[in-house]
């Protein structure tokens, strides 16, 4: 809770969490996490910019310092479902925005918004890797200069190719898999940044070559968000200038009482970009 204090417990030990107020009316925040929402933004879309875009902005302002002229590449931008394929990505489902609070779910909505900053921060190769065309085709639209169907060809080596043998500057690995992360890991240069967002089942666990992180220096860095105090006014102003594309994100809309539907089709991979629950 807000004054760190623990109110529920499971067979006498303390339950934590990391969020309150999904699909709720009314949610508990401190003050200094509040921005006001102007009127130019759509209100019900703005929803994805606490946590989307807020994840988005803190892997690349904060943990990779996205600097003008980086290489990037974003590994795993959308999924297969969650039966998943063999070798292949799986879609975690994507995330479920709650009439402005959100549940976080996915990363593909993650993953939109690091394209996006990448390019608003002038980086020069913007690298998106996945299993689905129609998903890389998207990412070309909103900023990717390369793409690369993981499913036909090795992620590693082709980026490897595009960047003359060299590796990118930063790469970002979104979906939460040890496949994903070893190749978020391979893909960097010497003296590189592998940054992960992609959250997975508790207790999995990533494999690295470990002479590979050691002699090339490569730093490995885990990123969770943004910095609401400082961060969200200057999301909501980057997201007034165009920047972010809040409006497209936004695949789907539903009432409270549909919200059993949408969480079955999230957990199917069958929405595809962002799904709102309008509870107000």
């Amino acid at each position: 809770m807000l004054d760190y204090l623990m109110y529920v417990s499971f067979t006498g030990k303390p339950v934590y969490m990391y969020s309150m107020g999904g699909l709720a009316e009314y949610c508990v925040v401190p003050a200094h996490a509040l921005s006001v929402l102007p009127d130019s933004l759509p209100y019900t879309e703005s929803a994805i910019l606490g946590c989307a875009v807020f994840t988005a902005y803190g892997a690349m302002a904060h943990a990779a310092e996205v600097r003008p002229g980086d290489a990037i590449a974003v590994i795993g931008i959308g999924g297969v479902g969650s039966s998943g394929r063999s070798g292949g990505m799986s879609q975690r489902g994507l995330e479920i925005c709650c009439g402005g609070f959100v549940c976080p779910r996915m990363h593909y909505g993650y993953v939109q918004c690091c394209l996006q900053i990448a390019r608003a921060f002038a980086a020069s190769e913007i690298i998106a890797v996945d299993v689905l065309d129609e998903k890389l085709q998207n990412a070309k639209m909103i900023g990717a200069t390369h793409v690369v169907n993981a499913q036909k060809e090795d992620p590693v080596l082709r980026i490897r190719e595009i960047t003359e043998g060299r590796g990118v500057d930063i790469a970002v690995e979104a979906l939460g898999r040890p496949q994903t992360f070893m190749q978020c890991t391979q893909s960097v240069r010497d003296g590189g940044k592998a940054v992960m967002i992609g959250l997975a089942l508790s207790g999995a666990k990533g494999e690295v070559d470990i002479n590979h992180l050691v002699r090339r220096q490569i730093k490995v860095i885990g990123s969770y968000g943004g910095r609401a105090r400082h961060d969200l006014p200057k999301l909501i102003k980057l997201a007034e200038r165009g920047i972010f594309n809040l409006t497209a994100a936004v695949s789907r809309k539903c009432k409270f009482e549909e919200v059993g539907q949408a969480y079955e089709d999230l957990n199917q991979g069958t929405i595809v970009g962002r799904a709102v629950v309008e509870i107000m």
